[in-house]
């Protein structure tokens, strides 16, 4: 008898181990939200060649993007807790000039459940943007505008907003 309940909890034990789990948690639930940078002359998509650092305003030292160059689009994360982000976008070049344009990104937040084994994500849809740009005399790059391209933001990487980029050089 004893022989019979062994062998019967070892079979158990086996399939125990071997049994598959039904938890189906996206492995890169990071969302973010896309930002290609364009021209505003030519409205192609461009290479930065001046130094780009994003930071979250109103949050002491939140740096999103850091000294960013030879980029053409990056990703930065929105905040779950409120509906309008501030994003200070500070331009720097090898000739010491530096200047800060400031974007606002007012969106929904829509929690999202895969699973209750899953961590909870928060989608985003974008409703509105608007900018402030410094003047070029400060520095010769600045945004000239930005358009929405994908409301949605979540873990798909997709553009969301096409920044144009205006400057007294000529970009890349």
């Amino acid at each position: 008898m004893t022989r019979r309940v062994c062998l019967t909890a070892v079979t158990l034990l086996l399939f125990a181990l071997s049994a598959c789990s039904g938890i189906d948690c996206p492995l890169d639930n990071v969302v973010s939200m896309k930002c290609g940078l364009y021209s505003a002359e030519d409205e192609t998509s461009l290479r930065l060649s001046d130094t780009l650092t994003v930071r979250a305003g109103g949050i002491k030292d939140t740096v999103l993007l850091n000294r960013a160059q030879g980029i053409s689009d990056f990703l930065v994360p929105l905040r779950q807790g409120v509906t309008t982000d501030t994003l200070l976008f500070c331009f720097s070049n090898a000739e010491q000039q530096r200047a800060t344009d400031t974007v606002y990104v007012t969106h929904t937040n829509q929690p999202h459940f895969e699973s209750v084994d899953c961590p909870l994500a928060v989608f985003h849809t974008v409703q509105s943007v608007r900018w402030t740009s410094h003047h070029l005399s400060a520095m010769p790059l600045t945004i000239d505008s930005i358009a929405i391209v994908r409301q949605l933001v979540d873990y798909e990487d997709v553009e969301n907003l096409k920044i144009y980029l205006r400057s007294t050089t000529q970009l890349h």
